[in-house]
């Protein structure tokens, strides 16, 4: 049974107290929270940031399923064989799948083990998506060289005998045709790595932060 001095102290608290402003029971009334001040645009935050590498990961995947699927060429293959035995068109968008995942549910969960988990996952995306630039801009170096070699050869073509150029002018034809897809393939895929890139930084940021909140504020509750 309380004494009339707590129920007198706790009805004039109640009186005085704001709407909306959370005392805390562990600390002094002196030192309150405003609700406002909670994060509330933290869920869709880390969603879009979630849905964002998500979209990454399918986009890479499936550019990279078209790679694979190219016919082999004497002059082109090497050009992409890099970047495929590297694996980073599965192996590094299943990373960023897995972040957005982890992001997505963090946001919703909202506490320091899931901020540390989403803050690790960035960061190894982050060197992921650094590392497939790197490739993909040598891919792209290696591509344009081989493109200039169709070219010439189609040059050496044009002064064999006509018979031997009508059967041996659709291979080249060929050679420019699948460059120039290649090339586009490539280049979609160096912007969407570009925005995971953008994407995972950032999220490195932002969970850092949040991680660091939360940690001060549990230890101010203690």
């Amino acid at each position: 049974m309380p004494s009339p001095l707590k129920l007198m102290t706790k009805r004039a608290l109640d009186a005085f107290t704001p709407k909306g402003v959370v005392i805390s029971k562990r600390e002094k009334p002196g030192h309150v929270y405003q609700k406002d001040d909670l994060p509330k645009g933290l869920p869709k935050e880390a969603t879009v940031l979630g849905i964002i590498q998500i979209l990454c990961f399918l986009v890479i995947s499936s550019l990279g399923v078209i790679l694979v699927s190219v016919p082999n060429s004497s002059q082109l293959s090497p050009a992409i064989s890099s970047i495929l035995m590297t694996g980073y068109p599965f192996l590094g968008a299943l990373c960023f799948a897995i972040t957005g995942t982890v992001s997505i549910i963090s946001g919703k969960k909202s506490n320091k083990p899931f901020a540390i988990n989403s803050l690790i996952f960035s960061a190894v995306s982050s060197v992921a998506a650094g590392v497939g630039l790197i490739l993909l801009a040598g891919s792209l170096v290696a591509l344009s060289t081989a493109s200039q070699q169709c070219d010439s050869g189609r040059d050496y073509l044009s002064s064999l005998p006509y018979s031997t150029y009508y059967y041996s002018i659709y291979d080249v034809k060929d050679c420019l045709l699948t460059s120039v897809d290649l090339t586009g393939v490539l280049l979609v895929m160096l912007s969407f790595t570009v925005l995971e890139l953008l994407a995972a930084a950032y999220a490195s940021v932002f969970w850092w932060k949040r991680s660091t909140v939360t940690a001060l504020r549990s230890s101010s509750h203690e």
